[in-house]
């Protein structure tokens, strides 16, 4: 996507708010305030993006720089920068979705984190360092596994999301039950914590989570949210706030059923966005939420008709974007909400 600028530990309580379940996928016909009415290829270099499912992209928010991430073809892993060259990340081949999160700011370089499933199963992740005025990055070519055992099933990804100090939370499903878990990263002391349950989280994929950059020190900003889909086919959300160590927030987004995994963003006022693929036709249905609780209490369903092979949702200032790849593999993308 092209605008200027365009476009997460242990658990000890859950307090679970639970909407009255209806089990028919049904979904209101109006639009989000400000969604678009149209749909842009994603390009890089002048080429439109072809990717075998979700794309993820993050952005430096303190200088700009952009960086995408996919799974190509020939299931390995396809970078750039600012809509530069494509580069293929070397040392990597994986069945799933790759994921992307920055990391720090030096000056006018940005570094960022692809982590990855690895065909065994484990996940792996590298480091990858981009300036303000070079579509070239600089990929550290070792690729680290995350430790404890990480797993998941090699077919489906993990999410990540960045929190201060240059930590990261991530969540994955497991690889011998549908739990899904979570598992935090100390930027100040460069170690991984052992992992933990997500109370009440059982899916076929992972949690998507999200939390606004920056920032720091608003009290909405520092709430975490993961979104995932339910045994049942529903969306659920919960929260986590940033220096703790429960989830909260439990919320069942009933009135659709869903497919895959669905995708969370949160904008610059603390209100965010939720956007799932509906059983059976794969439409797009969205919702607005709240990062400190509750949501819009109804689906919207995208108002082209387009029929996604995956999505993800990107928040930048007050507006967000979703990007969805189409049954033939291209990469689209939209504004989806302003709020």
């Amino acid at each position: 996507m092209k605008i200027t600028p365009r476009r997460r530990l242990p658990a000890i309580t859950l307090f679970t708010i639970v909407s009255v379940l209806f089990f028919a996928n049904s979904a209101a016909h109006a639009s989000q305030p400000g969604e678009g009415t149209s749909w842009t290829h994603e390009t890089e270099s002048g080429h439109n993006v072809f990717a075998l499912g979700a794309m993820a992209e993050t952005r430096d928010p303190n200088n700009n720089v952009l960086v995408q991430v996919w799974r190509a073809a020939n299931n390995t892993i396809r970078l750039s920068v600012g809509h530069g060259p494509e580069v293929t990340m070397a040392g990597a081949t994986t069945y799933a979705d790759p994921v992307v999160e920055w990391v720090t700011t030096n000056g006018s370089s940005s570094t960022f984190r692809v982590f990855h499933t690895g065909t065994n199963g484990f996940v792996f992740y590298t480091y990858v360092t981009a300036g303000t005025s070079d579509q070239t990055p600089h990929v550290q070519p070792e690729w680290e596994q995350v430790p404890h055992g990480v797993a998941t099933p090699n077919t489906l990804p993990v999410s990540v999301v960045s929190l201060p100090n240059q930590s990261v939370l991530m969540s994955w499903r497991g690889s011998s039950s549908d739990e899904d878990w979570s598992i935090y990263f100390d930027g100040t002391s460069n170690s991984w914590n052992y992992p933990s349950t997500v109370p009440g989280a059982r899916s076929e994929s992972p949690l998507h989570l999200e939390m606004d950059l920056s920032p720091w020190n608003l009290n909405w900003r520092g709430t975490v949210v993961g979104t995932w889909l339910g045994t049942d086919g529903q969306v659920n959300l919960i929260r986590q706030t940033y220096g703790q160590s429960n989830w909260w927030g439990h919320e069942i987004l009933s009135g659709i059923r869903g497919e895959g995994q669905p995708a969370v963003a949160i904008a610059a006022n603390g209100q965010g966005q939720v956007a799932v693929r509906r059983a059976g036709d794969h439409r797009i249905a969205l919702a607005r939420i709240d990062a400190n609780g509750g949501w819009q209490g109804g689906w919207d369903l995208e108002t082209t008709g387009y029929v996604a092979r995956a999505i993800n949702l990107i928040a930048y200032q007050t507006a967000v974007y979703l990007l969805a790849t189409g049954t033939s593999g291209g990469v689209d993308w939209k504004q989806s909400r302003q709020f």
